[in-house]
């Protein structure tokens, strides 16, 4: 390959946060008070561990296949048709998963900032100015990761820092009181707030330096979770555990309690929000760029930047299905969870038990 097509893997972890930090990051805490209480950070923790048997597979399989994309392994390790059908899951989890987002997206704008824009045009103007980003290049992707990365990195230390005072720290106990057997339910909860990791099957192959992608990813994970449990504790901290599982996006709700009476910025809810957007950007961005390089290997053309702005129509009426919130978050949700399992855990797995079989006979 060129140069440019090399990423850094300071850029692969930049991607990788700025892909897996998205919409649920509003509801996460509220998702896991639901299951565990006060505990959630402990559902919060398990669920940013699975992902790493993942990325430590992918990392072999990529090392096992050097300079050959993922896809391009599931080609040559499965029968045609078998990878053909692969790449159409893929596919579909990544469009329910930019369908799901959009009307998010477009529901907490409609809430906060835009009322009477009709929810529609919220979701078209996202989707038109990701379908510019998402036919470049995943370099390109990555430049704008690490432009993004250090604002999301400090979004949680400010959260923390301007809500101090107002903190109740004994809002976080008591601990460790709860029924163990609801532990496995909130970790897979808290799993679907970190998907996006997969970026990570396009990237390392095109890394820089191999020998370090897997130790920048990792890295980048620990980045979510760390950010995913600040934001816990602040949400807790400050309303309490019955509070806190009333409130639908209790990370909305702290930052539009923030007031910082005589600073040059008084109210930083409309800051918050704007860096909010440029994150659900580069999720959007990531997932619409998978989306167009799986149609590229189903159809077999040489790019996929046709099939970007072809895509926006289908997501735009799929996220317009469910009829409320409601809805959104139990039937398209409940879709997405299975998808999401098939997508990030059940097809890669596949893929590198295959792999790894058909090595082991080439050896022998």
């Amino acid at each position: 390959m060129e140069n440019k097509d090399r990423i850094s893997n300071q850029q692969i972890k930049a991607l990788l946060v700025t892909t897996a930090i998205g919409v649920g990051v509003l509801s996460l805490p509220s998702d896991v008070a639901m299951i565990l209480e006060n505990d959630g950070w402990i559902a919060i923790l398990l669920g940013g561990l699975i992902p790493i048997p993942i990325i430590l597979m992918t990392n072999r399989l990529l090392k096992m296949y050097p300079n050959k994309s993922f896809f391009e392994i599931c080609k040559q390790v499965m029968n045609p048709i078998v990878a053909y059908l692969f790449f159409i899951l893929f596919f579909i989890y990544t469009i329910v998963v930019q369908s799901y987002v959009s009307r998010l997206f477009a529901e907490v704008i409609k809430a906060y900032l835009l009322e009477t824009t009709p929810m529609g045009v919220i979701i078209l103007a996202m989707l038109f100015s990701v379908s510019y980003i998402a036919r470049s290049r995943i370099e390109v992707l990555a430049r704008v990761a690490v432009m993004v990365y250090p604002i999301i990195l400090a979004f949680p230390i400010l959260l923390l820092v301007v809500n101090l005072p107002d903190l109740d720290y004994t809002n976080i106990f008591p601990l460790f009181n709860i029924n163990y057997g609801e532990i496995p339910n909130g970790a897979v909860t808290a799993y679907f707030s970190y998907i996006g990791y997969e970026i990570v099957l396009l990237a390392f192959n095109i890394s820089d330096d191999k020998s370090n992608s897997l130790k920048y990813s990792l890295r980048g994970l620990y980045t979510v979770i760390g950010i995913y449990l600040i934001i816990f504790f602040v949400t807790l901290s400050q309303y309490g555990i019955y509070q806190l599982k009333r409130e639908i996006w209790p990370t909305i709700a702290v930052i539009k309690e923030i007031d910082l009476p005589g600073y040059f910025v008084e109210n930083l809810d409309g800051i918050m929000m704007a860096v909010w957007v440029m994150v659900v950007y580069s999720t959007l961005g990531s997932f619409a760029h998978m989306a167009g390089i799986a149609l590229k290997e189903i159809f077999r053309t040489n790019t996929h930047e046709v099939f970007t702005l072809l895509l926006v129509p289908i997501i735009y009426a799929i996220s317009l299905i469910p009829h409320n919130l409601i809805t959104t978050y139990k039937i398209m949700g409940g879709f997405l969870s299975y998808l999401t399992l098939i997508g990030t855990i059940i097809l890669p797995t596949i893929t590198f038990i295959v792999a790894y079989i058909k090595k082991r006979r080439m050896k022998t």
